[in-house]
């Protein structure tokens, strides 16, 4: 009795053993997710940016790659109106630079909840770290000139130091001086979860809520005063982004 015990038990283990082989062998393999190419747009603290991405199947995760390009704004930033000058438009009070940053992000994206079919909405969570190039040119603003018969605008490079503020009648064309700006590079990671719907096969529509910084060489010249950035180092940007992607995955044919 005893050693048909012991039989059962050894088949036991030994059945249990075959199949944690089994199951790893499993968890090992490419994700069956065909290679999806798509776009989309980010709303983040400091700015708002577009971008284009590529995701392909890994062996336990999904590879990400995805370029941002966008606007690099603070979101408390103020801008007023000069009403004693004639034909004045509103312009950002002590804010000395344009400011665009392009982003590559490599990274990797877990699949939490699977969808089965169309109306399933499936969860990821995505890791990614990101290089972060920032480029920034003068802002120029409309000086009023005030002189007899021919008062008028002249479009200068805006310095709070030198320049009146009453006498700003606003802010000139947005390109004016991109010749003149400075690249600084810099590097960080964001994480995000993102929900997804949409066709089955081939179709993703894509809400992403995520959490990213950037650490840049050095602080970003975007204030005339040091005060005015508010952030707790002047070249890290903790940053708080709501997106939304789509994207359309290669049509992948059943084998014979």
């Amino acid at each position: 009795m005893r050693k048909g015990i012991k039989y059962i038990m050894a088949g036991v283990c030994a059945l249990g053993l075959s199949t944690l082989m089994a199951q790893d062998l499993v968890s090992v393999r490419p994700l069956n997710i065909p290679k999806m190419w798509g776009m989309g747009v980010n709303v983040r603290h400091f700015g708002y940016d577009a971008t284009l991405m590529m995701e392909q199947p890994g062996l336990r995760a999904v590879k990400t790659q995805q370029l941002w390009l966008g606007v690099m704004k603070d979101p408390r930033e103020m801008r007023v109106l000069n009403e004693r000058l004639p034909g004045s438009t509103s312009f950002a009070i002590e804010r000395v630079t344009h400011n665009i940053a392009l982003r590559y992000q490599w990274g990797r994206s877990v699949i939490l909840s699977d969808r089965q079919s169309r109306g399933d909405v499936g969860l990821r969570l995505n890791a990614s770290v990101q290089a972060p190039v920032n480029y920034s040119w003068p802002l120029y603003v409309w000086l009023y000139q005030p002189a007899p018969l021919t008062d008028g605008y002249t479009a200068v490079a805006y310095d709070p130091a030198v320049h009146d503020v009453g006498l700003v009648g606003g802010t000139a064309r947005y390109g004016l001086g991109f010749s003149q700006g400075k690249f600084t590079p810099g590097l960080g990671g964001l994480v995000s979860m993102q929900a997804e719907w949409g066709s089955y096969r081939n179709v993703v529509n894509r809400l992403v809520l995520g959490f990213g910084v950037d650490r840049y060489v050095k602080k970003l010249p975007m204030w005339h005063r040091p005060e005015m950035n508010r952030n707790f180092f002047p070249s890290v940007f903790v940053t708080f982004a709501v997106g939304f992607d789509y994207g359309q995955r290669q049509t992948v044919y059943p084998t014979p």
